[in-house]
Order: C-alpha cells, then sequence, then structure tokens
C-alpha cells in the first residue's frame, strides 16, 4: 500500500513537472514574440510627412497664420523654405498655362489647386482664386502683347506675386516678372516647357 501511494505521488509530481515545463516553455515563446514585435516597431522610423501633413488650403492657412492653435509655430517657420519653391512652382505653372492656352485659342479658368513635386514628394498647393486668375491673366496677356507693351502686364504680374508672398511671409525682394517675364525677343524662350 505504501508503495502504490509513493508511486501515485511521484506520478503526480512528474506531471507537475511536466505541466510546469512546458507553461516555462510557452511563456518564453511568447516573451520572444513581444521582444521581437517591439524590436521590429522601434527598429521602423515614422515617416515624416511632408509639410506636417498639411496640403491644399491647410497648408495655405498654417503659412499665412491662421492654421489650428495646436501647430508648433517652429515647425511652421521651417516649412518657410521648402514652402516658397512650392508657391513659385504653382504660380510659374498657371503663367505658362496661361501663355500656352493663349497661344492655342483657349482662355480657360486656372485651377487655384495643383500637384507640385518638391524634395518630400508631390504636395498639394492652394492660393486664393483670385491671385490665380491674376496669374494666369498675364500668362495670357503675355502671349497676346508685344513685349514692348508688357509695363501694365509685368506690374500685375508683380502684384500678384507681392502679394502671395506677403501673406505668406515670404521673401518679396525678386519681382516675379524678372523671371517668369524676362527681356529678350523670342517668346518661346521665355516659356519654357511646363514644370
Amino acid at each position: 500500500m505504501l508503495n502504490a501511494l509513493m508511486a501515485i505521488g511521484l506520478l503526480v509530481i512528474l506531471v507537475l513537472i511536466i505541466y510546469l515545463i512546458d507553461r516555462v516553455n510557452t511563456m518564453e515563446k511568447e516573451t520572444r514574440q513581444v521582444l521581437s514585435s517591439i524590436h521590429s516597431q522601434s527598429a521602423v522610423q515614422p515617416e515624416s510627412l511632408p509639410f506636417l501633413g498639411l496640403s491644399s488650403k491647410k497648408l495655405w492657412d498654417a503659412m499665412t497664420g491662421r492654421s489650428d492653435k495646436g501647430m508648433d509655430p517652429l515647425a511652421i517657420f521651417d516649412l518657410q523654405g521648402p514652402y516658397q519653391i512650392v508657391l513659385s512652382k504653382h504660380i510659374e505653372a498657371l503663367y505658362k498655362e496661361g501663355f500656352k492656352d493663349s497661344q492655342r485659342g483657349m482662355n480657360g479658368e486656372p485651377h487655384n489647386t495643383k500637384q507640385i513635386q518638391s524634395s518630400a514628394g508631390f504636395v498639394e498647393s492652394w492660393i486664393p482664386p483670385a491671385q490665380a486668375n491674376a496669374v494666369y491673366q498675364c500668362g495670357v496677356q503675355a502671349a497676346q502683347t508685344p513685349e514692348s507693351n508688357w509695363g501694365p502686364i509685368r506690374e500685375a504680374l508683380d502684384e500678384a506675386g507681392r502679394f502671395l508672398y506677403g501673406k505668406t511671409q515670404l521673401d518679396t525682394s525678386s519681382p516675379l516678372s524678372e523671371w517668369l517675364m524676362p527681356s529678350g525677343t523670342d517668346l518661346a524662350a521665355k516659356v519654357p516647357d511646363s514644370v
């Protein structure tokens, strides 16, 4: 009888040891999986969104000081250089579109939003409709007017540029007409292929 009790006791202890070893192995596997997932998550750097994830009118509002109150002013300040390139490309595209439409005998309604390629990828740019139309119309008029009579067109283009760059607190020292309407005799040289 005593031998039977000892055998049952040893059997219970053996089952308990096997159960505990299996449980420890399961916990070790789960711990490895958790650690592996933590390492893989920390190894993947979060992608930084171009222009703080802003685009279109929200980007314009941020650059003109009308952004959400939660925006970091220093981060907005850091965007000024890249945004100036985007804004310049947008203005140039509108002017060239007007110039080319006029050469084709068309006079369309310009879109005030445009997908612009930046160093960080594509971003949708937005400018006020009145200035988009003004820049476009300057392109239309430049194509229809002899260069010697471009004075008023240059002034209208520069005025639109002063408004856009002034609102976004960007450098207004270089008038738009200097690089969009340079002096010369060949109109084709003035309006290279689109951006």
